[in-house]
């Protein structure tokens, strides 16, 4: 068997060795973990329920479920997966609870996201970036949740079909389907800014 190498003192510690961490009580393990995926849990929830004090109670809501279940973590899947099938879960709950329909996501709602073309100084180039950014996220919020879900998790969040089915409580072929649908559906609204 091989030795196993130690790390160079100012690598980063894996994930799963914070989560181990956290469980034993370890807060700056887990304040390291909500620096590393916050964001994107917000971002996640944001989108899926439109508004940013829901999405901010369904993000508490799942990083306090992370810390008080960080003990029983097994590896099972990457930290990632599963904080996000934690995310997941706790927007289902949330979308439940709530009787407001999902808005789409103003602008100032992504404060760690950049636009998604690079403006420079035309003011046309960063006009059409925020026009083709406000169509995307009213096209987002008219998708089925799960359809919806699938799209951020696999398109967004970059996760494999494995990963997503196994944030949302599917199969990867469920997956598969429900992105189909969701682009079918995204392409047709988007036929004009071809």
């Amino acid at each position: 068997m091989t030795p196993a190498v130690p790390a160079p003192p100012d690598a980063p510690v894996p994930d799963a060795e914070l989560v181990a961490r956290a469980g034993l009580g370890d807060h700056a393990a887990f304040a390291e973990l909500v620096a590393r995926h916050g964001a994107a849990l917000y971002r996640y929830a944001r989108r899926m329920l439109g508004s940013a004090p829901d999405a901010e109670d369904a993000v508490q809501d799942a990083l306090t479920a992370a810390w008080l279940g960080a003990e029983g973590f097994r590896g099972a899947s990457s930290v990632r997966t599963w904080l996000f099938g934690i995310q997941a879960n706790c927007v289902r709950r949330a979308a439940r609870t709530r009787t407001r329909t999902p808005v789409p996501v103003t602008p100032d709602a992504d404060d760690d996201r950049t636009d998604p073309a690079p403006a420079g100084d035309d003011p046309v180039e960063h006009l059409l970036a925020t026009d083709l950014r406000a169509a995307l996220d009213l096209a987002l919020a008219d998708l089925p949740g799960p359809q919806r879900a699938a799209w951020l998790l696999v398109e967004v969040e970059g996760m494999p079909y494995a990963d997503a089915a196994q944030v949302l409580g599917t199969t990867h072929a469920a997956v598969r389907g429900l992105l189909e649908r969701a682009r079918r559906t995204l392409g047709r609204r988007f036929e004009t800014w071809r």
